[in-house]
């Protein structure tokens, strides 16, 4: 689904109409690719709350300006990402800088929202910034497909970001012809999105901009049929009752009020200059 945000494109593979979320991840928000024009007025995320969950941003092309009411403050350039614990509460902004909006430029990214279990959901609120030098790369099949390792363990090289949940995410670059096994755990859950090129799994066709949601159980062959580049996350299932609203996904209804009552109170935290 094709959606436009101002001066944004936005691809929404998830939720779609027949799957609300994909236990553990709740949302994937595709941003791009495209150029924005010099004297642009940047992304129209200014200051929001969140609680219940993980963001996590990938930074394509262009850059990301963060800052959060738990004082952080970073701007992560092309190559890098954001992964940002909500848990309790914290009020954000997320927009290009000075010099970009300034310039113009390319520009994509991809933010990807992941559930926390309801013992994490009202622990202390986290944000790291990581940019692209900081993130290990391993070179598979003869120098036909290039991993680079966000979060978790791949086959011992592990991610520089610290996921609450022991999520696995990695950003999957294939030369045509390329051919790689995907990680398997018991009781994870994986989703598979193609940012750009053709490629299969199993031997199924993935058209463009398409995800897939599937059982980590089982052993998955990636294949690129021309260059393509794939982002790929695990998780273990939370199997847990879900509610939303808005910014907020929580367990309960009544939690859900407690969140907004909690942001109209201030206990989220103020974003100061």
């Amino acid at each position: 689904m094709k959606i436009m945000h101002g001066e944004l494109t936005m691809y929404q593979p998830l939720p779609i109409n027949k799957l609300d979320y994909a236990d553990p991840f709740l949302l994937l928000h595709h941003h791009g690719p495209m150029t924005f024009e010099p004297d642009n007025a940047g992304l129209p995320f200014g200051p929001h709350p969140h609680r219940g969950f993980d963001t996590v941003t990938f930074i394509y092309e262009g850059n990301v300006v963060h800052h959060d009411s738990r004082g952080h403050k970073s701007t992560i350039e092309k190559g890098g990402v954001q992964w940002m614990s909500a848990a309790r509460g914290i009020v954000h902004s997320e927009n290009t800088s000075r010099d970009f909006q300034d310039a113009g430029g390319a520009f994509e990214i991809i933010q990807l929202w992941v559930n926390l279990p309801s013992s994490l959901k009202m622990s202390e609120a986290k944000y790291q910034g990581i940019q692209k030098d900081e993130i290990p790369e391993i070179i598979e099949n003869d120098g036909k497909v290039k991993v680079q390792i966000v979060s978790g363990n791949w086959n011992g090289t592990k991610g520089p970001a610290n996921s609450k949940t022991g999520i696995i995410a990695a950003n999957i670059y294939m030369k045509a012809g390329g051919k790689i096994e995907l990680p398997h755990f018991a009781n994870h859950k994986a989703i598979l999105y193609q940012r750009a090129g053709k490629a299969s799994l199993n031997g199924e066709s993935i058209i463009d901009r398409q995800m897939l949601y599937f059982e980590s159980e089982e052993k998955m062959i990636l294949e690129a049929q021309e260059d393509a580049a794939v982002l790929l996350c695990l998780g273990a299932s939370i199997n847990e009752p879900m509610t939303s609203q808005g910014p907020f996904v929580m367990n309960t209804k009544s939690e859900i009020i407690e969140a907004m009552r909690d942001y109209q109170m201030g206990k989220m935290g103020v974003l100061k200059d």
